[in-house]
């Protein structure tokens, strides 16, 4: 595709022999002078000796031996920068505003229709009227020699500028879809990112050259915006692209020229004239050239340490000498030829090919680190597999050291039946309960819950265990008992803390006395009348404080009693939607179980939470007494 539009860009530029170049005959007579003095077309009038402002009439006679055979148009180029144009004293065309509502249409090409009905055969008279009030101009016809001729032929003149014009668009935007894309699926890099913006950025200056795009009734001054504000914001991508490439830090000189162009390119969205808008091109050429040493000294700190500062050095190279050739060429001239496109399309080839190298090094080094970090992973793999099977192993060593020193609760005392149930979280957990028969034939129970689970927790019950076989001989009541043992794990427990319940059951008197600190309360179930009830009274957590003041509580035992004791590990297990067991549904099976026996009761329990959880998130410990 490339190639057809190549050639059809070559198979238009010639000049067709329906096509008549004006050069020969022109005169241009200033508004107040009384004739008209012989001028050359394609040289700007200040330079013939005019002063601006100005305003005055070309005028040129065109013989026509033949009417023609299809409709005829005159070609002016752009013109500085007002016009209206008249064929034999008809207007045919004008461009911009004359005085009173002067406006400046300088960017726009002058193509003319004339209609069949103005030709005469013999002398045809051809007069521009112009109008020049910016100093900064070169004014009048001088950017190339008008064309006459069929409208076919001047069209394809203007399809091959815009042709050209579109072919490096395309050229262009095809860099920023592939640099832009290529950042969106892999951010390792900006400095693709800011290629894109170069090439975007780019493509969006050229676009008030189209002469197409004159003739679509886009409002003249957006253009001029567009066009000033991507002329001064490209070079900043253009620096921001060779300092990510490279990986360097911007200095304070290239922060400031960055700085600069983008408050020059923010100015340029707004209204002003001309003049203003070229003296900020005049300061934009100066922070091009103190970008260049920037560039210059950037490229040579990694000219030998990167091939991919090769390839941009040429790029820049090229780019620069286009770059130089037309700012010279518009300051003597005033003719830009457009040569800065051709030296950025290389820029940006070279930076495409520059992040291609840097990409291909960086993977085949990421292969390579790959292929380490593999071995290495390999070997700490079979490291941790190692230390793993040894903490393993001393788990199960350690789980079962606890069931020695928590054993399950399932005996008959006197009028007590007594079953318990220990699931922890992990192997080993800190939930602890235990019983003490006092020589009288009363018995004591104690529930506690350590705060977590897992080891720290288990060496918590474990002094638990420990306290307990020393205080439960010589303590009766429940309050007293809690005190005592609240005072001997206060220097253990430290950041952590215990919640606990202990109860005393005299079987002579038939009372229960408990006390509780921080713990659920456990449920008192009569099973002759089907009623449920937690049991009164609350304490303070153990290992808060040590003065503390604890209360035992009573409770007549009477015969049917059933008593469940439990940790919160079964209200707060939760199933995969995070709803939680809760105290409802506990009461629920404890209610539907009141005839089953304690272990069957247990067993329900224990299935039911299995049913509801899909892990455990707590330690779960529960055990029933029922008083026969």
């Amino acid at each position: 595709m490339l190639f057809i539009l190549v050639g059809l860009c070559a198979a238009l530029t010639s000049v067709s022999a329906e096509v008549k170049s004006l050069e020969e005959g022109w005169t241009f007579q200033l508004e107040g002078e009384l004739s008209p003095k012989k001028i050359q077309v394609g040289v700007p009038l200040v330079n013939q000796g005019y002063q601006i402002p100005l305003r005055g009439k070309y005028h040129l006679t065109i013989p026509i031996s033949n009417f023609p055979d299809s409709s005829v148009s005159v070609y002016l180029d752009r013109i500085h920068s007002a016009d209206q144009t008249f064929w034999n004293g008809i207007k045919i065309g004008e461009t911009g505003s004359l005085t009173p509502n002067y406006y400046a249409y300088w960017h726009k090409v002058r193509y003319y229709e004339i209609p069949n009905s103005l030709i005469v055969v013999g002398e045809n008279h051809l007069e521009v009227l112009v109008e020049c009030r910016e100093s900064e101009f070169r004014c009048g016809m001088f950017r190339s020699i008008p064309l006459f001729g069929t409208q076919n032929e001047i069209k394809d003149k203007m399809i091959y500028e815009d042709v050209n014009q579109i072919v490096m668009a395309a050229l262009f935007f095809g860099i920023f879809l592939q640099q832009a894309i290529g950042y969106a699926l892999n951010r390792s890099s900006k400095s693709g990112l800011y290629l894109a913006g170069t090439a975007i950025f780019f493509v969006c200056w050229r676009l008030p050259v189209l002469n197409k795009i004159h003739f679509l009734g886009i409002h003249p001054e957006i253009l001029v915006r567009l066009l000033f504000f991507c002329q001064f914001i490209f070079p900043v991508f253009i620096m921001l692209f060779v300092h990510t490439l490279f990986d360097r830090k911007i200095t304070k000189i290239a922060f400031l020229t960055f700085f600069f162009d983008t408050v020059l390119a923010l100015i340029q969205l707004f209204e002003m004239n001309p003049d203003q808008r070229f003296y900020f091109v005049y300061i934009w050429y100066v922070l091009l050239g103190i970008k260049v040493p920037i560039l210059i000294e950037l490229l040579a700190k990694n000219y030998k340490k990167s091939t991919e500062a090769i390839v941009v050095s040429l790029g820049a190279l090229v780019a620069t000498f286009f770059g130089i050739a037309d700012v010279l060429t518009d300051v003597i001239t005033g003719k830009n030829a457009y040569l800065t496109q051709y030296g950025i399309l290389t820029f940006l080839f070279s930076g495409v090919l520059a992040i291609a190298i840097q990409s291909s090094r960086t993977k085949r080094e990421l292969r390579n680190l790959n292929e380490s970090l593999e071995m290495i992973v390999t070997l700490r793999t079979q490291e941790l597999q190692k230390q793993y099977k040894i903490l393993h192993d001393d788990l199960l060593m350690a789980a079962s050291l606890q069931s020695k020193l928590i054993p399950p609760m399932e005996f008959k005392h006197l009028d007590l039946s007594v079953t318990s149930v220990f699931m922890p979280m992990e192997k080993i957990g800190g939930d602890y309960f235990d019983f003490f028969i006092h020589d009288d034939g009363s018995i004591t129970f104690i529930l506690c819950d350590v705060l977590g689970h897992g080891i720290a927790a288990a060496l918590i019950a474990s002094m638990l265990k420990v306290n307990f076989l020393e205080i439960a001989p010589k303590l009766k009541d429940p309050s007293s008992f809690l005190h005592e043992l609240n005072a001997k794990m206060l220097p253990v427990v430290e950041k952590n803390y215990i919640t606990a319940v202990a109860s005393h059951f005299d079987l002579k008197k038939r009372m229960l006395s408990y006390s509780v600190m921080g713990h659920p309360s456990p449920f008192h179930i009569n099973r002759k009348d089907g009623t449920l009830n937690p049991l009164s009274g609350r304490g303070p957590i153990m290992g808060w404080k040590k003065d503390v003041q604890l209360e035992s509580f009573s409770h007549s035992l009477i015969s049917g009693d059933r008593f469940f004791f439990y940790t919160d590990g079964i209200t707060e297990s939760h199933n995969r939607e995070k709803e939680m067991f809760g105290e409802v549904r506990l009461k629920e099976t404890l209610l539907e179980g009141i005839l089953l026996s304690p272990k069957d009761l247990n067993e329900k329990i224990k299935n039911q939470i299995k049913n509801f959880t899909f892990r455990l998130s707590d330690d779960v410990t529960y055990f029933t007494i029922d008083f026969l």
